[in-house]
């Protein structure tokens, strides 16, 4: 088979593919939470949403690549089960903890949230968090292109945006905490 659309390439392509998704939708999911952002809401919930579809998606197919793959093949049990893995048991386990995390957030998001109610799906979306930290050390620590620059690059660009966000984040929450509780004080 030609070199450029081998399974092993198809596999490790779309492993980057899935967490450039996945990276996406968590960035729109913080830009949207924003309180300046508040006019583009609509248009980021709507992106983050489809990138986490494609993002899922992509995992999805990652997977039966490697199912499918005849260098190195995976059973099901190997990619569905963690520490099952023959190849690398502790990193396939952090991807496969990873795809079960964004099911988890992606199904009570999309097919469960009014059951949950707000606050218990606000719970659970939170863990669309260490979903995106077990894929990277995942795809860090397995990746057969890891040590390339371009990878390094990649991860690292993704990583300090992601965290620049979170951080903005987090100082938005404690800023409207303390003036809210401000103007509770005046009330």
């Amino acid at each position: 088979m030609n070199e450029l659309v081998s399974v092993w390439t198809l596999i490790r392509t779309s492993g980057f593919l899935a967490y450039y998704f996945m990276t996406l939708s968590l960035v729109f999911g913080l830009l949207s939470s924003f309180a300046i952002m508040k006019k583009k809401k609509t248009l980021l919930i709507s992106l983050h949403k489809k990138s986490s579809w494609y993002g899922l998606l992509t995992i999805i197919f990652h997977m039966i690549l490697i199912w499918q793959d005849q260098y190195a093949p995976y059973t099901l049990a190997e990619l569905l089960l963690p520490f099952r893995a023959e190849n690398e048991p502790l990193f396939s386990t952090f991807g496969i903890l990873s795809f079960y995390l964004f099911l988890l957030v992606m199904a009570s998001s999309d097919f469960l949230i009014k059951k949950l109610g707000f606050n218990r799906w606000k719970k659970i979306h939170l863990a669309v968090i260490p979903a995106w930290l077990f894929m990277l050390i995942h795809g860090f620590a397995i990746g057969t292109d890891s040590s390339e620059a371009w990878a390094l690059s990649i991860y690292l660009i993704s990583s300090s945006i992601i965290c620049v966000l979170m951080l903005i984040r987090v100082i938005e929450s404690m800023m409207l905490r303390q003036s809210s509780g401000r103007h509770n004080l005046k009330s």
